[in-house]
């Protein structure tokens, strides 16, 4: 089924779909390394480097919520290629700037493009017409990538420090513009246009509410996974293996994502994981051991790249213009800058505890909203 959709999709599309998804999300994945970077060579503290990250989201989530207000008249390609450009000039301005003003400045630069990177992968997957297939397909070349990075790159950080990690991340961006080129250019349908007049439902604010309140909560220590990690008394290097088991870990459930990604009951199982994840996150955040941090770390993970293609997959069926799919990639980032800055703060006395009570309260409100939510009422695009 998965190879039936593939070829009526066209490998090329989800070839330069996949390229935008690892650019988009490649502070996502790789961040905790530059932000673990950071704070060891004393550039910035761990109060700062939560506003460091805040506001590179903020921007990101700015810039998914501006482009999805004109949905309709975005060009893929292009605004791919724009996007990219922005990444890679933010990421290498900011392998050599010392200057906290600075470095923020640049991470304004680099949540515009991530973000735009974003909105071109969640537009083409609803205008495709198989989003939760696109996305889950996605996911599974980013597994790939990043196990792969997560492997050389803090060998990277202890040999050059803040400019070999940032200048790697650049690289990782720049190889990917040359896949980006084959996206399709084209504006969607004038035809199209007029479903864009309705308010919201309550199923799209519930989509968009599940969306907020997961990201916010399963992702809130996210870039300071690293630093839990040598709390517990893993190394940089450990770490990285960690995250590299934990993206193939991911790679697994992305396959069983594509093939589920079919049968619409599988959706029953996002609450469940939901709030398996809202447990997780508070032995992530506050883990007895480092074995108890593996096992959650790894869990958080890979269940990601189950729930997040499927609740993106939801916005997309509610809307199947793409508008509350670019949406909810702002939501994301809103949600994750508010609660990281309140992490980062939090980290300054080094305790994380009550961020992962935090997450679990998030996480169950995301699950409540999923339940109210009927995709056996929406047309599928």
């Amino acid at each position: 089924m998965a190879l039936g959709e593939t070829r009526k999709i066209g490998f090329i599309t989800l070839a330069a779909i996949s390229a935008a998804d690892c650019a988009a999300h490649s502070m996502n994945s790789l961040g905790p390394f530059a932000v673990g970077e950071l704070i060891k060579s004393g550039q910035l503290t761990t109060a700062q480097a939560g506003l460091w990250s805040s506001v590179e989201m903020l921007s990101y989530a700015a810039a998914m919520t501006g482009i999805a207000a004109h949905v309709h008249r975005v060009r893929l390609r292009s605004l791919a290629l724009i996007a990219a450009c922005c990444v890679i000039a933010a990421q290498t301005g900011s392998a050599y700037v010392h200057v906290l003003w600075g470095l923020l400045g640049l991470r304004i630069l680099s949540g515009c493009g991530l973000g735009a990177l974003n909105a071109v992968v969640n537009i083409g997957a609803s205008r495709l017409g198989q989003p939760v297939f696109v996305l889950s397909f996605v996911m599974v070349v980013q597994t790939i990538v990043f196990s792969a990075s997560s492997l050389f790159l803090p060998y990277i950080g202890d040999a050059t420090g803040q400019q070999g990690i940032f200048l790697t991340l650049a690289l990782i961006v720049f190889a990917l513009v040359p896949l980006m080129r084959l996206l399709p250019d084209t504006a969607s349908e004038p035809q199209k246009r007029l479903q864009d007049c309705h308010p919201m439902s309550g199923q799209a604010f519930a989509a968009l509410l599940a969306v907020l309140c997961y990201t916010g909560g399963s992702l809130a220590v996210w870039p300071f996974t690293e630093r839990i990690a040598v709390s517990v008394g893993l190394t940089p290097m450990s770490f990285g293996s960690l995250s590299a088991f934990a993206n193939i870990f991911g790679l697994c459930i992305c396959l069983v994502g594509v093939r589920l990604s079919q049968n619409r009951a599988s959706m029953r199982l996002l609450s469940p994981a939901i709030i398996l994840t809202g447990v997780i996150c508070i032995l992530q955040a506050w883990p007895p051991s480092g074995l108890f941090f593996k096992t959650a770390f790894s869990l958080n993970y890979g269940l990601w790249f189950f729930i997040y293609p499927g609740l993106v997959g939801l916005t997309c069926l509610v809307d199947p213009s793409g508008k509350l799919a670019a949406r909810s990639g702002g939501a994301w980032m809103l949600s994750q800058a508010g609660t990281t800055l309140l992490a980062g703060c939090a980290g300054n006395s080094g305790h994380y505890m009550w961020v992962g009570f935090l997450s679990f309260l998030l996480c169950l409100i995301s699950a409540a909203c999923v339940v109210f939510i009927k995709p056996h009422q929406m047309v599928a695009p």
